[in-house]
């Protein structure tokens, strides 16, 4: 098939740091490894240039007038507003370039900041719509204002989902969040290829700063979502009943709703014990992966959440995971058995288990079933399943 993806983020771009662009990656290259054509159409701050990255077709569109117009006539009051519109109407207008010029089979769209809205309704090619996340109860969990700007984009990605008749999301808890939120039921299940980025590890980070630890891991964004603020109030209760424990923290500092740092707001939270914190910058997987497999336990307590790769990383190196309950970790992790869990954005339910499972006697154990459960989510299981998941979508369409 020929296969053409839209996006706001991808790797080849330097500012990309959010799991659109991983999964995008990771799904390219499955598909290509089956023989598909795959095009990337992405949003770039550099140009409009075209090449090919790692065999698949790169497209990069910039901003146009559409932005400088919509922006002067609104007085700036919605600029996220109007670049969504722009990038949506340059996506529309190169996906039917290209279409024009050898035929597509299908174009896939994220639902995050509504490129797929003008194509939607105008582009005569079959296509579906992944959902990534809710915007309104993301930006709710990770604590940010809805303004008249959020408000639109929010509408804007509701009215591609309803638009599109074909929507599919990674997680029954998406599912269940968008039909009990946004009336949006005509949604399926597909789940997402996963893999380990590389077998080619880097151990320079794990040795200046982590040789010889115990240490709990936290990696991601620090952000309220991803409930960083909930991990830093429960660990004092940790370092107070195990002087042997560490916490690690790999990822990109945020401001936030708390504190215009979180890793500043971890460390007023344990400043008897800032010497058991250590902090390391967003890394790549290859410097990354040496630093999951010399944890004792990764803790991932977020407040919502949509089948995260940090968990399926982790467990794919065999590490036990705490996760929480109603933020989809509960579809991978079953209590004592592949993982641990508990109540979304408790402090106390967390240290308490933080404490229960740092002594667990089974934890190799448990982290060698997480990384057997993993397996449902291996490219030959995933990929056919979103193979066929296009070819019924072509085929309803080709004879509604």
């Amino acid at each position: 098939m020929r296969i053409a993806f839209a996006t706001t983020e991808y790797v080849t771009e330097k500012y990309f740091s959010g799991g659109l662009a991983n999964y995008l990656h990771r799904i390219a290259k499955a598909l290509l490894s089956l023989g598909h054509e795959v095009h990337i159409v992405v949003l770039s701050e550099i140009d409009r240039d075209e090449f090919e990255y790692e065999g698949i077709q790169i497209h990069r569109l910039t901003l146009g007038k559409i932005q400088q117009r919509l922006d002067k006539l609104s007085r700036y009051s919605i600029c996220q507003t109007s670049q969504c519109l722009d990038f949506s109407f340059q996506v529309y207008r190169k996906l039917l370039k290209l279409h024009k010029q050898q035929p597509f089979d299908i174009v896939q769209f994220p639902d995050w900041d509504a490129c797929g809205v003008i194509s939607s309704l105008l582009l005569p090619i079959p296509q579906v719509t992944r959902i990534s996340a809710y915007r309104p109860v993301w930006c709710e969990k990770s604590g940010e204002e809805r303004d008249r700007d959020e408000q639109i984009i929010e509408w804007l990605e509701w009215l591609q989902m309803r638009l599109g008749k074909h929507v599919y999301a990674p997680s029954y808890t998406l599912k269940r969040l968008l039909a009990e939120q946004a009336k949006i039921t005509h949604v399926q299940v597909i789940r997402t290829p996963f893999y380990l980025e590389t077998s080619d590890w880097d151990s320079s980070v794990f040795n200046e700063y982590l040789q010889g630890k115990k240490y709990l891991l936290f990696f991601g964004r620090f952000q309220l979502h991803k409930g960083f603020h909930i991990l830093a109030q429960a660990l004092p209760q940790v370092f107070k009943k195990h002087p042997d424990c560490h916490a690690v923290f790999v990822g990109l500092d945020l401001s936030s709703s708390l504190a215009s740092s979180m890793k500043e707001y971890a460390l007023s939270f344990c400043s008897q014990y800032t010497d058991r914190l250590v902090f390391i910058d967003q890394i790549p997987h290859t410097q990354l992966y040496p630093v999951i497999a010399g944890a004792k336990l990764v803790v991932l307590p977020s407040l919502i959440d949509n089948l995260p790769n940090a968990c399926l990383e982790a467990m794919a190196l065999g590490k036990p995971i705490i996760g929480t309950i109603g933020a989809s970790f509960e579809e991978l992790l079953t209590e004592g058995e592949t993982g641990f869990l508990v109540p979304v954005g408790e402090v106390n339910a967390l240290a308490i288990k933080i404490n229960e499972v740092w002594m667990h006697p089974s934890l190799n154990e448990i982290g060698q079933a997480a990384k057997w459960k993993v397996q449902e989510f291996a490219i030959e299981n995933t990929v056919k399943e979103l193979l066929n998941y296009y070819e019924k979508v072509i085929r309803d369409i080709k004879y509604a």
